[in-house]
């Protein structure tokens, strides 16, 4: 049970349009630490940045014209209604995860969905398979070499190209139609390493997602865009992993300053206080802090 101290301060660092969004403060699937507490209540905390943003886009009586608007941008249908989820699993488990792909938030209509990666001041994730594991009976061993080549997982004893092939996640089941890459060859190292995993996940569930309920789907990239954060960084060289075959599915780059500015002219409203709310803390995020949550 989190203590009302700390839902005092995360309620504090959150948006105050964006309140209504969280129903049950206690819990909301908040991002914790390793001793289980919340984080939202950081001011660099890239979870408390996406429920400002997306919350308050959820909460607002001009949610189907501002994702309309953002339908436009990226080459999606555009008409409502919308329904803006954060933190959504998909609830089929359509790429076979044991533990689903957690989204920051997505937008779906009746004909599209648009699945939006939120970063702030942390960097992307990269998948776990050649990393030493920590504990356990294969303690410090690896369970992939960091190639895309016959392998055999010294902790399961079971032989693939990728370990978590291995496991059942299904992710190269749909990449060859994604990226174009042939599941069949030798990649060293494979393509999808680094932080070029988490944006491959996002687009191939995205491509699932596509297929599964017959609806054109996005991936947004939306970053704080500030000189020295290291996903603003990435992005502005193009630097969004692999990219797709299909472009479809392309990552598409779209700031919370944009996406701000999409609100304020929706609203008609250019002192809307998201604006100042957002940029204060971005430009509060330029000096060197921790990675964030």
């Amino acid at each position: 049970m989190t203590n009302d101290a700390e839902l005092v301060a995360v309620r504090a660092n959150i948006f105050a349009d964006a309140h209504g969004y969280i129903a049950d403060w206690q819990t909301f699937p908040w991002h914790r630490d390793d001793e289980g507490r919340i984080q939202a209540h950081k001011a660099h905390s890239s979870q408390a940045l996406a429920i400002d943003v997306f919350g308050a886009i959820a909460m607002s009586k001009w949610r189907d014209a501002i994702l309309g608007r953002i339908a436009d941008v990226i080459g999606l249908p555009n008409e409502g209604p919308w329904d803006v989820k954060l933190e959504w699993t998909d609830p089929d488990r359509l790429l076979g995860e044991r533990r689903a792909t957690q989204v920051d938030a997505i937008a779906f209509s009746a004909r599209a969905a648009i699945l939006f990666e939120c970063k702030f001041t942390e960097p992307g994730g990269g998948c776990s398979q050649p990393n030493k594991l920590s504990s356990g009976r294969h303690k410090g061993k690896r369970q992939c070499s960091g190639s895309y080549e016959v392998q055999v997982n010294p902790a399961s004893g079971v032989e693939a190209r990728c370990a978590l092939t291995g496991k059942g996640i299904r992710y190269w089941d749909h990449i060859p139609q994604v990226f174009g890459l042939d599941a069949g060859e030798d990649y060293r190292p494979c393509p999808f390493s680094g932080d070029a995993f988490q944006w491959m996940r996002n687009s191939v569930l995205a491509a699932r997602l596509s297929s599964s309920r017959g609806i054109a789907t996005r991936v947004v990239a939306t970053f704080a865009d500030a000189p020295g954060l290291p996903a603003a960084d990435k992005i502005r060289v193009g630097g969004l992993g692999h990219a797709p075959a299909d472009p479809s599915f392309a990552i598409r780059p779209l700031s919370y300053q944009q996406i701000c500015q999409i609100i304020a002219e929706t609203l008609d409203d250019p002192k809307y206080p998201l604006i100042d709310w957002v940029d204060r803390k971005i430009s509060s995020s330029v000096a060197p802090v921790s990675k964030g949550s």
